[in-house]
């Protein structure tokens, strides 16, 4: 599952310090569209719509640029600079603050930290024995070891699941406790949505939610995925999930209802458009997919992920159709872009093999 950390803390309107295991890196900017400049000397223009949790990173210096939940790893013997974690007053045990909650700040600082990175498992150790010391500590621990369960840990799947049903169940009175409404503000996962949309939204029952039905239909456990979306908030991100599971179930006439009357606003409603237009060539209906795909692609504004998407599928069902001088141009457009795309190189030997 894709998932990866971030902690980010407020310093001033419109100015927000991040921190993950990989560097520290200050933003500037409004909802919507942010710059940033990390501590490897990378700098970035991010822009997303408002309240969904969908963003697109544009980088302009210090590696190649690259799509939402995309990384950049230094060049070979770059030093990268290591800044204490200090969060703001306001986000740190006061005066004359709990035992408790001292050893979760605490907790919180080691595991953010990036000088030295520990192992998921090593995580989820250090968050049972602080459980055992301070019981009050139950509820914020709980979530983050769910988190570091599902982010590569040895945890096998039997046990994963019963978390994870636990967890969900129980988040009502997760996401109440003192503790998490207090530190769990700059923690925001980004979980990938389906190949083209992550989310990185505040760690809350929502995104819950979708980590979650996430592991659900990598257990395939499809019906039980179904469920934990239709009980969260709807938003686009849900439908693209419910439409994601319904092709994957092959219930194709599902997906159509559940993206119909669609336009591509933006990356989000471009997505609902590509699944859509999957649905639609599943059935055998390709001109349906075409045009699908054909509207998804009619905006460059799209992040360079989404639309690698979009070439994709339209490449697959020019395929289907016996199109292959069309199918090999969207499949060489992806590859000018991304030589790394997974299945591109794959599909165009297939395709050359047959010319």
């Amino acid at each position: 599952m894709a998932i990866r950390f971030r902690r980010s803390m407020k310093l001033l309107p419109g100015v927000r310090l991040s921190v993950n295991k990989d560097s520290v890196g200050m933003s500037f900017g409004v909802p919507g569209a942010r710059y940033t400049i990390n501590s490897k000397g990378r700098r970035t223009v991010s822009t997303g719509i408002p309240g969904t949790g969908l963003y697109n990173v544009e980088t302009l210096s210090g590696g190649r640029g690259k799509s939402r939940g995309s990384t950049t790893k230094p060049a070979s013997g770059s030093e990268e600079k290591v800044v204490p974690y200090n969060p703001p007053t306001s986000m740190q045990p006061g005066l004359f603050a709990k035992k408790a909650e001292r050893a979760l700040f605490a907790y919180l600082r080691d595991i953010f930290k990036w000088d030295e990175t520990d192992t998921p498992d090593q995580a989820i150790e250090k968050a049972t024995t602080l459980q055992f010391i301070h019981p009050a500590l139950m509820q914020s621990l709980s979530l983050l070891k769910f988190l570091y369960c599902v982010k590569g840990s040895s945890i096998d799947d039997a046990t994963s699941y019963e978390w994870g049903k636990e967890m969900w169940a129980n988040r009502h009175v997760a996401f109440s406790d003192k503790y998490v409404r207090k530190y769990f503000l700059g923690i925001t996962p980004q979980v990938q949505i389906t190949n083209g949309i992550f989310t990185s939204s505040v760690y809350n029952d929502q995104t819950l939610g979708h980590i979650y039905a996430e592991l659900l239909q990598q257990m395939g456990k499809f019906e039980e995925a179904f469920a934990i979306l239709h009980e969260m908030q709807p938003d686009q991100l849900v439908a693209i999930s419910i439409a994601d599971i319904e092709i994957g179930k092959k219930d194709y006439d599902g997906a159509i209802e559940t993206t119909e009357d669609i336009e591509n606003e933006d990356d989000a409603t471009a997505m609902m458009l590509i699944l859509r237009g999957v649905a639609f060539r599943e059935k055998g209906l390709n001109d349906g997919a075409l045009e699908c795909f054909k509207r998804a692609l009619s905006s460059k504004k799209r992040s360079e992920i989404l639309l690698h998407r979009a070439l994709f599928e339209r490449a697959e069902t020019y395929a289907r159709l016996g199109k292959k001088a069309m199918a090999i141009k969207d499949l060489e457009k992806i590859l000018v872009d991304d030589s790394d795309y997974p299945a591109v190189q794959e599909k165009l030997d297939t395709l050359n093999a047959k010319s």
